[in-house]
């Protein structure tokens, strides 16, 4: 005997079923019978069986089944990429690695220079080639650049030596306004060297001294000026980089109008790499004052330093600072036209009002929040925002930093090209 399943549509009358139901279940009299006749064939498939036991030897018609025809296989979904999803995707990329890389480049800079200004006394070759080093790579770090190069913001994880984080930033600021001047590569260099070392001198003052946040006695205010002389004495003694870097060192506390120490020096008295570091110094400085009381906001330091120009501060080398830096400097609070509170990131010189920034957005952590490049976007900033103004879900989410601290930025106002 041969039993075939049958599908349904290939039953023939004169085939022989084997019905797999109760008696109950079907309106036939038994479960095993040959097809009679067409009304028959329809009342079978009429029951709701897919396929049917057909036992060929009993049968008087030929079991014939149709072929199942072979689907097509399906072609391969076509992935459609979106041009405008894609350059947003491959600018928010490049823009957070250009935050990594500045981070990583500022903090990699700490220990070197940590490590040099404490061998000064016993290995003062081997300290100052170490700083040498330093400008050298971040010098070199510039002139690769193409096109205008701004600053980046950066938050360390731990707050470092006061002295070693002024001083970095100073040398990094001074470097690219001298590079915005269009000084030569050499004297670039110069600059950064003079902003590493231009409180070399505070080295030989007492500890309780700097780290005073009462305000200072005027001994104790005349001690601390002693430093620019001992940081010119030190580097003469030593015959350390080149005279002009030693005068920085000497003057970067006189003032054009004869106000500041140690000499009372005016106006063309003070070299222009003095002026430059007397700028770059007073605007970290007024952002990190040593004495308690309000410590400024990069946009509230930018607007102060303005209205020295020309009175004990140069005006060039603030309206330089400005174009680096931008009029709400990176590490400002910000509110834009459609009230979204911001933290601008870097600056672009081309571009002082228009910076990157990084909005707030309620329930969400930076990382994944993404940055806004108002170069291209419609919104303008309307205003600069006090920390006083934000609530604690707004401050744990911006995490600011005590100090604003400041690396060459390789943001790109444009983001990178997607082929379509």
């Amino acid at each position: 005997m041969a039993n075939i399943p049958v599908p349904i549509a290939d039953l023939r009358v004169g085939h022989f079923i084997r019905l797999p139901l109760s008696w109950k279940q079907h309106p036939f009299l038994f479960s095993a019978f040959r097809i009679k006749d067409e009304a028959q064939l329809q009342q079978v498939r009429q029951i709701g069986l897919a396929t049917i036991i057909v036992d060929s030897d009993k049968s008087t018609a030929e079991i014939v089944l149709t072929p199942v025809a072979t689907p097509e296989p399906e072609a391969p979904a076509v992935v459609v990429l979106d041009p405008i999803a894609e350059q947003h995707k491959a600018e928010q990329l490049h823009l957070r690695r250009s935050i990594r890389a500045a981070e990583r480049a500022y903090g990699n800079s700490l220990i070197p220079l940590r490590d040099s200004l404490s061998r000064l006394n016993m290995n003062p070759d081997e300290g100052l080639g170490t700083v040498a080093e330093l400008v050298r790579q971040a010098g070199q770090h510039l002139s690769q650049q193409e096109g205008p190069i701004g600053l980046q913001l950066v938050r360390l994880p731990s707050q470092a030596d006061s002295l070693l984080l002024h001083s970095l930033n100073v040398a990094f600021i001074a470097m690219l306004i001298a590079k915005e001047a269009g000084w030569t590569p050499l004297e670039i260099e110069d600059a950064g060297l003079a902003g590493l070392v231009h409180d070399i001198g505070e080295l030989k003052i007492p500890s309780p001294i700097l780290r005073k946040r009462t305000e200072l006695t005027k001994a104790e205010q005349n001690y601390l000026r002693q430093h620019v002389q001992y940081g010119f004495d030190q580097l003469k003694q030593l015959n350390a980089y080149s005279p002009k870097i030693r005068q920085a060192v000497l003057q970067h506390h006189e003032r054009l109008d004869g106000s500041g120490y140690p000499n009372a020096s005016k106006g063309q008295e003070i070299e222009p790499l003095s002026r430059l570091l007397a700028v770059v110094d007073c605007y970290d400085e007024q952002l990190h004052p040593r004495q308690q009381g309000h410590a400024g906001v990069p946009n509230q330091v930018i607007a102060s330093l303005y209205k020295r120009a020309d009175k004990q501060l140069d005006a060039t080398f603030i309206q330089l600072l400005i174009k680096v830096m931008g009029i709400y400097p990176p590490g400002s609070l910000v509110r834009l036209s459609d009230d979204t509170l911001a933290l601008v990131m870097s600056s672009e010189p081309e571009a002082p009002l228009k910076p990157c920034i990084q909005p707030f957005e309620r329930g969400k952590v930076p990382e994944g929040v993404d940055l806004i490049n108002l170069r291209q976007d419609e919104r303008t900033i309307s205003r600069a925002v006090e920390l006083e103004e934000l609530t604690p879900p707004q401050r744990e989410f911006f995490n600011l930093s005590k100090r604003y601290c400041y690396y060459f930025s390789t943001f790109a106002p444009a983001a990178p090209t997607i082929d379509s």
